[in-house]
């Protein structure tokens, strides 16, 4: 099945495509008579700097120093462990292990903030004594980052 995926742009009481060269090369790629089927939604949010700065500032810290880690240098091994244990994708076309990515332009919002709830409901369920601090109980405005991930153009 054919499918065309893109953005489309208000354009005062009209909608535009925004890469109208790909929708042309799709249109032109169907044959003549097929109907199709259109639904249009909102593009989703992209998450914020917030959700990863409570990610990397506390979650990921809380959860490294429940697990007897002090150093944030073992703070990115202890972000791969989970991601790889909570977010792993089958294999690629080449075996090549994958997983999901938390970078900013892999997923929305709403996905973030729903990958890091999973992390603390695993953290807090599955590691003895492991508390996160939440939201409410930090200002992720002025929390220190002591650590980045490695992984902010990753792959999914």
């Amino acid at each position: 099945m054919k499918m065309y995926q893109g953005l489309l742009a208000a354009d005062g009481e009209r909608l535009r495509t925004v890469d109208s060269a790909a929708y042309k090369r799709f249109e032109v790629s169907c044959p003549a008579g097929t109907e199709w089927e259109v639904t249009i939604k909102p593009k989703p949010r992209r998450q914020g700097t917030q959700t990863l700065r409570y990610l990397r500032g506390v979650v990921i810290p809380d959860i490294a120093v429940a697990c007897g880690y002090a150093d944030p240098d073992d703070f990115q091994s202890v972000y791969e462990g989970l991601m790889w244990k909570l977010f792993r994708l089958p294999d690629g076309p080449f075996g090549e292990p994958r997983r999901r990515s938390f970078a900013k332009e892999a997923c929305s919002q709403d996905e973030a903030t729903e990958m890091v709830s999973q992390i603390i409901e695993h953290a807090e369920t599955s590691i003895v004594g492991c508390r996160v601090r939440r939201p409410n109980e930090v200002d992720t405005d002025n929390t220190p980052i002591t650590w980045a991930a490695a992984d902010e153009s990753e792959m999914a």
